[in-house]
């Protein structure tokens, strides 16, 4: 593990951090998905809203026991395991192939996403997705910090000190498109207050001055989150 990151802080983390479910993500799911896979399922809140609204079978993988313990009251199976650990196909998943698998604020945390996309593929249907949501570290928040000098890890958040990876929209692209997948759909999640877009429009003029060729910079910095859709090529 990293310097910044260990297991003890997971386990120390607020226990909110488990609980949260992504709206957004959570509407990208397709209505007529019969069976679902959520990598890193936590206690289970998005699978079980996802069972409500399409009636689907959802199956959990989950680090941590004691998250899984609650998410396997809610959700249809969970297998406590690390999904950098071993090859998912080789997991005792009673039903498969699934029509999505679920990255919610995951991908960040691992050491290598690029090897668990990959891992992933041969669980899906002929029709099915990959779901994720992966925070923009090129938010405007994170901007500030870096121009007044500071790169300080948190308990939760951008740059939550367990993360292991840090994304933008073209790296997050990037991520996906060279693991074999095609992106369907890039949804932002946005986090913006009046202060902070006048720094955006004051770093755009810079973006424009100095030529930097970023004609999506405004969109992006306020963006905090991303959330993607993409299938297998």
């Amino acid at each position: 593990m990293s310097d910044h990151s260990s297991f003890e802080d997971y386990a120390s983390k607020n226990v909110k951090y488990y609980q949260g479910v992504n709206n957004t993500l959570l509407g990208m799911v397709p209505s007529n998905v019969k069976q679902v896979l959520e990598i890193g399922c936590a206690e289970g809140n998005l699978g079980a809203a996802i069972k409500a609204e399409t009636g689907a079978f959802v199956a959990g993988i989950e680090l941590f026991p004691s998250a899984a313990e609650i998410a396997t009251g809610k959700l249809d199976e969970v297998i406590v395991e690390n999904i950098e650990m071993v090859d998912p196909v080789n997991l005792p998943l009673s039903r498969k192939p699934f029509d999505a698998i679920i990255f919610g604020d995951v991908l960040e945390h691992l050491i290598n996403p690029d090897q668990a996309l990959k891992k992933v593929k041969p669980l899906l249907s002929d029709t099915g997705c990959v779901l994720a949501s992966i925070p923009n570290v090129g938010h405007i928040t994170i901007i500030e910090s870096l121009l007044a000098g500071a790169w300080t890890y948190t308990d939760a958040g951008l740059l939550d000190k367990t993360h292991y990876r840090f994304f933008t929209r073209r790296e997050i692209v990037k991520l996906f498109e060279s693991n074999g997948y095609a992106v369907e759909n890039l949804t932002i999640i946005p986090y913006s207050n009046p202060r902070y877009n006048q720094m955006i429009e004051a770093l755009e003029a810079v973006n424009r001055s100095f030529q930097m060729n970023n004609e999506h910079f405004k969109t992006e910095a306020a963006a905090y989150q991303y959330v993607i859709k993409a299938r297998p090529v």
